[in-house]
């Protein structure tokens, strides 16, 4: 419920399962793991991000709520700070009001140094803010080749695609007009027009993402933008007394029979 009206998802404790055992696969945990989140544990990040994860792979967790965060975000980074957190995240204006609300003399206090998965997802993510952040943050140890997009939603228990650890995401820019005809044509960034958009990561083994043509059903080449449609143990069973809903989200097939898959309704392409 993000990003859209909000639905109740049937997940299942083998999609838990699944996808707890692929979040561990992107994130690579260290011996010395521990986490810290602030979402609200009837979100998903909060409650399987922050709760079964650090469960799941066995590394402590720093648990704080909402409010304080929003009260204070410097609560946030000195709980990282403190805690020498190796995983925490949140969605994309977390970062632009860290940047915006804490001063010179709080960031004296802080080290990030240890922060090795800095999640961003649940919203777009945009460069501009994890590059202010980046920029601000330097000072505390902070390493921005650490940032950490990944894109998911409810409906795939959690994580359906994340980037490779320690590397600064991909981050590109197209024509915004091309963007509406479904095309994805290089710009410079700096072109009227333009819009910077950045990777969410790969997919992996365990699951199956496609690119598809959104009236055909059919499969599209890299050049192309299309709807993401997933497949593999953590999708979710679908929408709580939703049948008509579940049956278009939850059993799409491509024009050749082929599926079921989860139709996300979000657009994607290869880079």
């Amino acid at each position: 419920g993000s990003t859209g009206q909000p639905k109740g998802v049937m997940v299942t404790h083998d999609n838990l399962l699944q996808n707890s055992v692929l979040v561990e696969q992107y994130c690579q945990h260290p011996d010395d793991a521990h986490g810290v989140i602030w979402l609200p544990l009837y979100h998903d990040l909060g409650l399987i991000g922050g709760i079964l994860q650090p469960l799941y792979a066995g590394y402590a967790s720093t648990i704080m709520s909402p409010a304080a965060f929003l009260q204070r975000p410097i609560r946030w980074l000195r709980a990282v700070s403190q805690y020498k957190a190796t995983i925490s995240g949140a969605p994309n204006f977390a970062y632009d009001l860290c940047v915006s609300k804490i001063s010179d003399e709080q960031k004296a206090t802080l080290d990030l140094s240890h922060w090795e998965i800095v999640a961003n997802g649940a919203e777009p993510v945009r460069s501009e803010s994890m590059e202010r952040f980046a920029e601000a943050f330097a000072s505390t140890g902070f390493r921005r080749n650490y940032f950490y997009p990944c894109y998911g939603l409810a409906e795939a228990t959690l994580v359906a695609s994340a980037g490779h650890k320690g590397v600064y995401p991909l981050v590109r820019s197209f024509s915004g007009e091309a963007l509406e005809q479904n095309q994805a044509q290089k710009v410079a960034p700096e072109e009227k027009h333009s819009r910077t958009l950045v990777s969410i990561g790969n997919s992996l083994p365990m699951q199956r993402l496609l690119i598809v043509d959104p009236e055909t059903f059919t499969e599209l080449p890299p050049e192309r933008v299309g709807e993401i449609w997933i497949s593999g143990p953590s999708v979710a069973q679908g929408y709580w007394q939703r049948p008509e809903e579940t049956e278009q989200v939850f059993q799409a097939h491509l024009a050749n029979g082929e599926g079921p898959f989860l139709r996300t309704g979000d657009l994607a392409k290869w880079l």
